[in-house]
């Protein structure tokens, strides 16, 4: 008889189960805590699979992907859950658990499911067109794997941008040997916004200025002359680099376990909790405090570290920490979790009572941020130099007796003297052990229980690569590579794989490495924490190492998921190891999702006359058109099919056609004068220091033109200038105040058809 295995969840401050898929999901301000959360889907037995080597106890679950509208922001929009919920169940095992995952697809459209930092067979990581199959429209598909560690983990969609509309959850493992008894959460943080998570990519693409505007990180010039920051802008727009920034995306809420705000009443006054904090967020950082006391931390991506004491923890997207803190004696403690750029945050409380209040984090200084990072550019100042590698120790004994379940285990027990792996529980509970004086986290603050050097009688085989990326493009990659582009990364089973990374770009990426763990090399030295994603700062390097103990290919990529959708990621292959489906076809419909193509344009109705400038390209090319018309029937237009050249983008050629009818004017009856042309010409554009874009051409005919020309010239906070002048003496002049996303009021002076002023529209 096929076995029905009982599907309890253990779902604290979880927003509960709804029994029909497609309902739509209000998602109120407060959620009151629940230890547990009713379970309402049917649960189907599925036959076991064929030829799986079980382990342990077999754990099944159901997973029910639908579309379901949601309402966060006080207007509904589209979702994706799982189970009728986001974020989705919380899937509970014990190591040594043989894990069985049906994942029912009842969308119209495929996904899939990676389940990220679990160690597992190649075939069952999720990640689609690579390693797994999707899961097509209507179908199921049975995960099966053997659970080898313990800790807190997550799972999330590896299809298109899924994982921004809802498709993600947590995993919690418990360790096989007995543990402390803590009551425990799970703290899921993540971010919503209320478009299309495909238009946020698109407007990205464009280059659009409204989410800069949304948050207050314009930069503007007015903004830099009255801050004294002139200086720092001009140097800044010399050095052909766009504002500042450190998230692109304007997000409108930031969410706890799918609520801005969590009342976990059932915590004791003077108790000691456990709180597994994930990052499940597609593009934010958060820092994370705690009102009443520091945080104790105790591990890091599912495995247990020396306790440290930390005021702030900022937890980079996909990471996972587990802390502990002591609830008050009276009141309830806020959790907060404020997003990196400032512009919101997410809160949990603890307790009983008055709110007791985490501190506010100031409004970023975004000008100061830009001259300290304009100063480490110009001197080539390496911070990951200076920071990560102080101390490093990088002398190397053998590792290959340390296995993943003794290392993601808990901290062993001594049942006699109540001693946990150098922690006395007596003390843990007062939270008064030896320690640091608590402080800010920082990565060299992480140190592992054991020493994690690997084998030093092995050549370590050395992976250099360059974060890099053109944030006025949007595209993102390797060594100017993006992943449709790129060659696999080839490693051999048995070696020691050390990579080299170094982050040239003004963003900050969280990457991870799928099927992995690695050492993050840190002050720590032989010590270093084991981990499988890791923050990088801009211009910081990097090293992390690992024995290559698995084979085929796996995933290796930035977490931010837009950077990931826009080309950073890279494919680590084991050589000689046997191809799957997706291998011997060059994995070309992966590839295929960095290179997609994205329109946009801007029509300007004015009282003289339209505009209309439009763009559709991808990575390396773009097809333009610009044209105008004036209510007395002149007209002109040049569409131009361009091919970018240069690593950074800089350089352009192009051909295309120059068509123009200007009866009104002087030269109307001169062929191919500035007024009377129908002409093929070809030429490049190159940009120039200060965001000047020049174009120099010819025509069919041999004539020359040079062009210079700046949009989006920002003088304050919502309003813009553009100019452009050329060598057969045109100018134009404009400037526009942005009303909203796709709407501004607008006025402009045009050589030809004179001043003009209305409206704006961009898409």
């Amino acid at each position: 008889m096929k076995k029905l295995f009982p599907f309890l969840l253990f779902l604290p401050f979880c927003s509960m189960a709804q029994s029909d898929p497609s309902i739509q999901m209000d998602m109120g301000k407060n959620a009151v805590a629940s230890k547990t959360a009713s379970y309402n889907f049917p649960l189907h037995p599925s036959p076991v699979k064929a030829g799986v080597a079980y382990t342990g106890k077999k754990v099944e679950y159901d997973l029910y992907v639908t579309d379901t509208m949601v309402n966060f922001t006080g207007k509904h929009r589209h979702a994706i859950a799982i189970n009728g919920q986001i974020p989705a169940p919380i899937l509970e095992f014990t190591e040594g658990d043989t894990a069985i995952i049906h994942v029912h697809n009842q969308m119209k459209m495929e996904t899939s499911i990676h389940w990220h930092g679990i160690l597992l067979p190649n075939k069952e990581d999720g990640v689609p067109y690579l390693t797994t199959s999707p899961v097509k429209a209507g179908e199921t598909y049975t995960f099966t794997f053997p659970l080898i560690q313990s800790g807190t983990y997550w799972y999330h969609s590896h299809t298109m941008l899924q994982e921004q509309s809802g498709l993600y959850g947590s995993i919690v493992i418990h360790p096989a040997i007995e543990e402390p008894k803590l009551k425990e959460y799970v703290v899921l943080l993540s971010d919503w916004t209320d478009e299309n998570p495909h238009q946020v990519l698109r407007y990205l693409k464009r280059g659009g200025e409204w989410y800069a505007i949304k948050k207050g990180a314009l930069q503007s010039y007015g903004e830099a002359i009255a801050a004294g920051y002139f200086k720092d802008k001009l140097k800044q727009e010399w050095q052909r680099m766009p504002a500042m920034d450190v998230s692109d995306v304007y997000y409108n809420k930031f969410l706890l376990n799918g609520h801005e705000t969590n009342e976990l009443k059932d915590a004791k006054p003077g108790e000691v909790i456990r709180l597994r904090i994930i990052n499940g967020s597609a593009s934010t950082y958060f820092n994370v405090q705690y009102a009443n006391s520091y945080m104790r931390l105790i591990a890091a991506d599912g495995i247990n570290v020396t306790p440290i004491s930390v005021t702030k923890l900022e937890i980079a997207i996909a990471e996972t920490y587990d802390v502990l803190v002591t609830i008050p004696e009276n009141g309830a403690a806020e959790l907060r979790a404020t997003s990196w750029d400032v512009t919101g945050y997410s809160s949990a409380y603890f307790g009983n009572g008055p709110a007791i209040n985490a501190p506010d984090i100031p409004k970023l200084n975004y000008f100061k941020m830009m001259r300290e990072m304009g100063s480490m550019n110009m001197s080539g100042m390496n911070m990951g130099d200076m920071n990560m590698h102080q101390g490093m120790d990088m002398k190397n004994t053998d590792m290959k007796k340390m296995q993943m379940p003794s290392d993601t285990a808990a901290p062993k027990m001594d049942m006699n003297t109540g001693n946990m792996d150098g922690m006395n529980m007596g003390a843990m509970q007062g939270m008064a052990m030896d320690m640091m004086p608590p402080g800010e986290f920082n990565y060299n603050m992480l140190r592992a229980l054991h020493p994690t050097t690997l084998d030093s009688s092995l050549k370590p085989r050395e992976v250099k690569l360059s974060l890099t990326g053109n944030m006025l493009r949007y595209v993102w990659s390797f060594d100017f590579k993006t992943l449709s582009v790129a060659d696999k990364i080839l490693i051999r089973k048995g070696e020691r794989v050390r990579f080299i990374l170094t982050n040239n770009t003004m963003m900050r990426h969280p990457m991870h490495l799928h099927g992995h763990f690695f050492r993050f090399i840190n002050s720590q030295g032989e010590y270093s924490p084991m981990k499988h994603t890791f923050d990088i700062k801009p211009m910081e390097t990097v090293t992390i190492e690992f024995e290559a103990n698995e084979q085929q290919d796996w995933f290796f990529h930035c977490h931010i998921l837009y950077h990931m959708m826009s080309g950073m990621a890279r494919i680590v292959s084991y050589e000689g190891s046997e191809q799957n489906e997706f291998a011997k076809t060059g994995y070309k419909k992966l590839k295929k999702e960095d290179n997609a193509l994205y329109p946009w344009y801007d029509l300007s109705v004015h009282s003289q006359g339209a505009w209309l400038s439009g763009n559709i390209s991808n990575n390396k090319n773009a097809l333009e058109f610009e044209g105008r018309v004036s209510w007395k029937g002149n007209y002109e237009t040049e569409t131009h099919l361009l091919r970018y050249i240069d690593k950074k983008q800089y350089l352009a050629f192009y051909v295309g056609f120059d068509s123009r009818d200007n009866k009104t004017l002087a030269l109307y009856n001169k062929p191919n004068s500035k007024d009377n042309r129908h002409v093929f010409d070809a030429g490049f554009y190159y940009l120039l220091p200060m965001l000047v874009r020049s174009e120099w051409r010819i025509d069919q005919t041999g004539r020359l033109r040079l062009q210079l020309e700046r949009r989006d010239l920002p003088l304050s906070n919502n309003f813009f200038m553009d100019f452009r002048v050329n060598t057969d003496k045109e100018y134009t002049v404009g400037f526009r105040y942005m009303v909203a996303k796709s709407f501004s009021v607008s006025t402009n002076y045009d050589s030809d058809y004179k001043w003009g002023a209305g409206l704006t529209w961009h898409y």
